[in-house]
């Protein structure tokens, strides 16, 4: 197309994004992630690369291995992913392999990459890549989560949520999102609430100020499980 910034081009780490890095990243691991992609995508020359390469790059699995351990950092890299798309910083897509199992890929979001990813996100994968389907482009289940079931997905609610996922596991905002439904409290604030009480307290001292003899919610159940329907709108 005419006009159009050559897909080489689009592998670099701008200006823009690199100042937004600089001012509104709170998180190291997910600059690190980002700066990753950023590479990964120069040496391939394309600008979507598959998360799988991020979960088995020596320099990012070290980068994020928990000090003094020699524990798997698969969890740590897909927090940092959630994070730097809940920031704005990735794009995430995602599409159906010939041989069925979704792919998933990541791309810098830059206001380039941003439009190619409006008209034609496939423009973005590999070349050797042919999804069965059409390729998507995806927000973090939390977002998603929190618009089907609390309310609007506002740019402050957007910002909070982000700052949620930095400061929390994301199983954490997710269940949070969940218990907040079950007690009829559909406000980021109820939600705020019981993210800073587990915190405080944990987990596994939750109390319910409504039923002091309710079990204790299993977000699994509701996220997951026979009642996921009544969470997800799949329409």
């Amino acid at each position: 197309m005419e006009g159009r910034m050559p897909l080489a081009d689009l592998t670099c780490l701008p200006l823009e994004l690199a100042e937004r890095l600089v001012r509104e990243a709170g998180d190291l691991p997910s600059i690190k992630v980002v700066l990753t992609v950023a590479r990964l995508a120069v040496r391939q020359r394309r600008p979507a690369v598959p998360v799988v390469a991020l979960f088995t790059d020596t320099a990012l699995r070290l980068a994020l291995r928990p000090h003094g351990t020699d524990r798997e950092p698969r969890g740590e890299i897909a927090r940092a992913i959630d994070v730097a798309v809940a920031r704005g910083f990735l794009l995430r897509l995602r599409g159906a392999s010939p041989t069925g199992p979704e792919l998933e890929w990541l791309a810098l979001a830059t206001l380039e990459t941003l439009a190619l990813a409006q008209h034609d996100p496939s423009a973005l994968l590999p070349g050797d890549v042919r999804p069965e389907t059409a390729v998507t482009v995806e927000r973090p289940n939390v977002f998603s989560l929190y618009e089907q079931n609390i309310g609007p997905l506002t740019p402050l609610i957007a910002q909070q949520l982000a700052e949620a996922l930095e400061r929390y596991p994301v199983s954490w905002v997710e269940a949070a999102i969940v218990e907040a439904v079950h007690y009829g409290r559909r406000n980021w604030r109820y939600i705020q609430r019981i993210l800073e009480r587990w915190a405080t307290e944990g987990r596994d001292h939750e109390a319910h100020s409504r039923d002091q003899r309710a079990r204790r919610l299993d977000p699994d159940k509701y996220l997951r499980g026979k009642y996921a329907p009544l969470f997800w709108n799949t329409d």
